[in-house]
């Protein structure tokens, strides 16, 4: 395989594992990977039940695959603000990932796997969130949204997330920050009532505001 980090859902609920509330739900796998031959849709599609452009079904798991590159300031120039903030969030995200080491409550064996941080984590999901098609806004956005408000909250506490975002890439903190204002901050009572689908506890808006307005005063 090329080089690989684990991002989605999946991603975030590792990095939150060490967290007193357990995270939501998710059904799938995303991994970024290094855009390099041999591809890594080729490898997985080997021994996968089902192959698609960008994904593979392997034991009844689909897998996402999102290819990623070095691309130029000019390029980056060139490419619309969503655009920007998929490529430069999940370049970002594989550059910066880091190996966790995962087990089970049963027999399987322990993995040691590349994971996305939680600073790459935020922007992907930013992504996500501020850029959905219709399909994912209708299904997933309340999700993305949680996960974005969850990582900041529990890994911002002195500013740190905050920081490791703004010493990413071009103008990275500057998207991240236009969809959480967008997203969340512009109107938290309707971002809390989209996150409640995916929260196991009930959430308070203030709660949201005072964990995201300081997240994104920071990288204006």
């Amino acid at each position: 395989m090329p080089p690989v980090a684990l991002i989605g859902g999946l991603a975030v609920n590792l990095r939150l594992s060490t967290a007193a509330d357990a995270h939501r739900v998710t059904q799938d796998v995303d991994v970024v990977v290094e855009d390099t031959a041999p591809h890594a849709i080729e490898i997985l599609a080997e021994d996968a039940e089902a192959v698609g452009t960008d994904t593979v079904v392997t034991e009844g798991v689909t897998i996402q695959v999102i290819e990623t590159h070095p691309i130029s300031a000019a390029e980056l120039g060139e490419l619309t603000d969503g655009d920007r903030l998929f490529v430069l969030a999940h370049r970002w995200a594989l550059e910066t990932a880091t190996t966790v080491t995962v087990s089970t409550t049963g027999d399987a064996p322990q993995a040691s796997i590349p994971v996305a941080v939680a600073a790459g984590l935020v922007a992907t999901k930013s992504h996500a969130a501020g850029y959905p098609r219709q399909a994912r806004r209708a299904t997933k956005h309340g999700g993305d949204l949680y996960d974005v408000f969850r990582l900041v909250e529990v890994f911002d506490t002195r500013g740190e997330l905050r920081d490791q975002i703004k010493s990413a890439p071009a103008d990275l903190g500057g998207l991240v920050s236009d969809v959480v204002d967008a997203e969340i901050l512009s109107d938290p009572g309707r971002a809390v009532r989209q996150m409640q689908s995916a929260s196991s506890t009930v959430l308070d808006a203030q709660r949201v505001v005072d964990v995201m307005e300081p997240f994104v005063a920071s990288l204006r």
